[in-house]
């Protein structure tokens, strides 16, 4: 259980978009908490109306104060007291080897798993791996996957509250204009699993805990990134900065 305040250094792994239809979900940023290792919740984000200065970009580390939520239900759930002050980012070189250990300690073997453990309240945040097939849809944004795990037992589509993927679903409609569900999804939806070894970072909602959506996407490259791959994804990540 969350103290009733405490100070945590966060390094945020997905930042999300609020939900305005049942079940409503408020906008937030999750991450893993330095000293215990365990996931967090901040919610909401942004708070007091504004994004931190310049905007929190993902693998930043951040630090907080915080309370426990006693309306929602999540373990997991935290609401920021005071300011953010971002300290330090991870970067993704060398396939992501930086980033994974904040991830593998948190992947659970298949959505079935994760909505188990919701059901008894222990857990409501989980990576999964999905199998090579995924795919991406719209409108609304949605993906659809099944879990490469035995313990899945159907496909999956969940509603994406995602910001990174639904601010690339903005920039791709003002670049591409008519054509651009074609070229997202030809970036985002199957060639990103075939390609990447791709984890979804998924988040009950506070309305119903045991229903998901995706939060976040973990996509290292199966093979390691050589040079020029890796100066893409930083100028990538100074284009979304831009444009956040």
């Amino acid at each position: 259980m969350e103290d009733a305040k405490a100070e945590h250094d966060v390094l945020a792994i997905a930042k999300t978009i609020a939900a305005n239809e049942f079940p409503v979900e408020r906008a937030s940023v999750i991450g893993v908490d330095r000293e215990s290792g365990r996931l967090l919740r901040l919610s909401p984000f942004p708070w007091k109306g504004n994004d931190t200065d310049p905007p929190l970009l993902r693998w930043s580390w951040i630090h907080a104060r915080t309370v426990k939520d006693e309306r929602d239900v999540r373990p997991e759930t935290v609401n920021v007291d005071g300011e953010v002050t971002a300290t330090a980012y991870i970067d993704a070189k060398d396939a992501w080897r930086l980033r994974w250990p904040f991830v593998r300690p948190h992947v659970r073997t298949s959505l079935e798993s994760l909505q188990a453990l919701a059901r008894d309240r222990a857990a409501t945040i989980g990576f999964i791996r999905p199998a090579a097939d995924g795919d991406v849809l719209h409108l609304p944004l949605r993906l659809r996957f099944r879990c490469a795990s035995e313990d899945c037992v159907e496909a999956h589509e969940l509603p994406v509250l995602d910001w990174e993927l639904h601010e690339m679903a903005r920039l791709s409609r003002e670049r591409y204009g008519p054509q651009w569900a074609t070229r997202f999804r030809a970036t985002w939806g199957t060639a990103l699993f075939e390609k990447y070894d791709v984890h979804l970072l998924l988040s009950s909602y506070a309305q119903a805990p045991s229903r998901f959506y995706v939060a976040g996407l973990f996509y290292p490259p199966k093979e390691k990134e050589d040079e020029h791959a890796h100066l893409h994804h930083q100028e990538h990540r100074a284009h979304a900065k831009a444009e956040s």
